[in-house]
């Protein structure tokens, strides 16, 4: 028996130190192509930059913006970071950005994005190179604006929903954020899947919670590297959670997708109401879509197009309660532009640019995503410096957006910054809440008439005050999405 462990024992070194050998020639190769660029202070063997960066996602956002301007200050356009062997890369400026996000060739997203595949499959969002493309092309016609016109009215209406399920919360504290997620899921449930989901009226469903529980267990597996693998995830039951959680999303999403084939089949679905579900089924036969394929797209638009709505949505409410005068000013405007009317068009949205430049400079402080990864297919030159097959590009609006350099005073909350004068001096990469280039969010329009439509509707009906916190104590996490720890908490007052 002591031979036999022995030999298993000596089999595990070996291997562990064959990959420990090829990760050290990997690093070595990598580190002699990226020689232009110095390293952020020396990494620590093995671990890398892990110490000054930080390991979770709350110490990531208060760590990489200080060492993001050292090397500003040093002149740096770009910042070299290992992370354990792994070679990453972080842009400083728009500039810097430019050459990566307009380029059809770097669209492969890193490995962090992968505790999304068992929910999201090969989906838009996790899909790559020809799979990314053909896709792509398959859905972009699906956001035109002609095909956006048809969803305002659903977002209208839960808008309104929302309104009056807040009418008793006068001047009660509650957390906004909870109110936003259940309305985008209503929206983008309605317009993705044509179903009715009336999770504002009902929260307590199997839908409404899995859906709420994988987006919180995803950042979990991400950052915890318990997680990281099959054993630590089955030895502290987080996997049968996360199995039992996806199980209930996608049989949903396939019972709905079967009921709207037979409905479209039967001629019964409302041709002037149609749902991205239903366009995909019509192209299934000609895109070669199986129902998998369909129930991928269907579940990316769910989670993508509810989770970064609804923070975008709570990290307005923050800004307009801690700036009466400026809340004050975008109220007018709205009330000014609709009057009595409770729908809110695009051309009603088009004469509101104080309440646009506010959306904007919530967005910059704010940014829905705050990180996004792309991993490089082959040596690639980016700014004088090499980075070489495999290494990792970190895009970050948090940090891009917070560039000193680039907006005076950046934690500042300043609608100014985008008067047109100010938006003329700035490289156009400088502010990205929706990426840029060819794997831009392909929702964005979707995403900013949904926020401010919901928005309008509610500053319209409330004041919004925050009393029991300052502007900048709330605490971003850096997770798939840029989520407030502590939720929005607002109190809120019914206007006359």
């Amino acid at each position: 028996v002591r031979m036999l462990w022995l030999a298993v024992f000596s089999v595990l070194a070996a291997l562990a130190l064959h990959k420990a050998f090829r990760r050290w020639k990997r690093v070595k190769h990598m580190d002699a192509l990226s020689a232009a660029l110095p390293e952020y202070e020396s990494a620590y063997p093995l671990i890398g930059h892990i110490p000054q960066v930080g390991s979770n996602s709350e110490v990531i956002l208060r760590t990489l913006p200080a060492m993001a301007a050292e090397e500003r200050l040093k002149g740096r356009k770009m910042m070299k970071l290992w992370m354990m062997g792994d070679l990453v890369l972080v842009p400083l400026n728009g500039a810097t950005l430019k050459d990566i996000l307009d380029s059809s060739e770097h669209t492969v997203k890193g490995e962090d994005y992968d505790v999304l595949a068992p929910w999201l499959g090969n989906g838009l969002l996790l899909s790559k190179n020809e799979k990314w493309h053909s896709r792509r092309k398959l859905l972009t016609p699906m956001f035109h604006f002609s095909m956006l016109d048809g969803y305002l009215e659903a977002m209208n209406r839960n808008a309104m929903i929302l309104v009056n399920v807040l009418q008793d919360s006068d001047g009660q504290r509650l957390d906004m954020y909870e109110k936003f997620k259940l309305c985008a899921l209503d929206i983008i449930c309605e317009t993705a899947m044509g179903a009715d989901l009336a999770s504002q009226l009902n929260p307590d469903q199997p839908y409404v919670r899995a859906v709420s529980e994988l987006a919180e267990l995803a950042n979990k597996l991400a950052l915890n590297p318990i997680y990281w693998t099959r054993v630590g995830r089955w030895a502290s039951g987080i996997q049968e959670k996360h199995d039992k959680a996806v199980e209930i999303a996608h049989g949903f999403t396939n019972t709905v997708i079967e009921a709207r084939a037979a409905s479209i089949s039967r001629g019964e679905a409302e041709t002037n109401k149609r749902a991205f579900l239903d366009l995909l089924l019509q192209k299934r036969e000609e895109a070669n879509l199986t129902l998998d394929d369909i129930r991928e797209e269907t579940d990316t638009f769910m989670f993508a197009g509810h989770d970064t709505t609804s923070t975008a949505l709570g990290w307005m409410t923050w800004c307009l309660a801690h700036h009466p005068e400026i809340q004050e000013r975008v109220y007018e405007e709205v009330k000014g532009v609709l009057g009595d009317s409770d729908y809110i068009s695009k051309e009603d949205l088009g004469k509101m640019p104080y309440f646009e430049r506010c959306f904007k400079e919530t967005m910059r402080l704010f940014p829905p995503a705050p990180f996004a990864t792309r991993c490089f297919q082959r040596d690639t030159v980016i700014s004088d410096v090499m980075a070489p097959e495999g290494s990792t590009i970190w895009i970050s609006p948090y940090l891009v957006h917070r560039n000193e350099e680039v907006y005076a005073d950046p934690l500042t909350f300043n609608p100014d910054n985008f008067l047109p004068e100010n938006v003329s001096t700035r490289h156009p990469y400088d502010y990205i809440p929706f990426s840029a280039g060819p794997r831009n969010c392909i929702g964005q329009k979707f995403a900013q008439y949904e926020s401010k439509i919901v928005m309008a509707h509610l500053i319209r009906s409330f004041r919004m005050e925050c009393r029991d916190m300052a502007f900048l104590d709330i605490t971003p996490l850096s997770e798939v999405i840029l989520r407030p720890k502590e939720g929005v908490h607002v109190v809120l007052h019914r206007r006359v």
